[in-house]
């Protein structure tokens, strides 16, 4: 199991500094590319999407609340489960393996 840490702010700051890019990028091939290449534009979408949440699930780790078991998550479940912000920090609604209880799953830092 990879060992982790709480995120600091330069990690944070990486991930807005992500997210700005894919939203420029996006928002410039929408400018330059639809509605007459909409497809290709479709896939720029699309396989930022898959690089950001790649990008996310290789350097995040998991922690259950109740019995404090770390765990990673497949490309999948870091796609489809429900994501948020909140005073504490970035969250998961995530499913524990090892006691099974669903619940909010705080984002960790994966420390090589």
């Amino acid at each position: 199991m990879a060992k982790y840490t709480s995120p600091q702010r330069k990690d944070i700051l990486q991930s807005i500094v992500f997210i700005l890019i894919y939203v420029a990028v996006i928002g410039v091939g929408a400018f330059l590319l639809l509605p007459r290449a909409w497809t290709l534009w479709l896939g720029l979408v699309l396989a930022g999407i898959a690089l950001l949440v790649q990008w996310h699930r290789r350097s995040t780790v998991y922690r259950c609340p109740s019995c404090g078991h770390g765990y990673t998550i497949s490309f999948l479940t870091d796609l489809a489960a429900p994501h948020g912000i909140d005073r504490d920090g970035a969250w998961l609604l995530l499913r524990c393996p090892r006691c099974r209880k669903r619940q909010k799953t705080r984002v960790l830092k994966r420390v090589k």
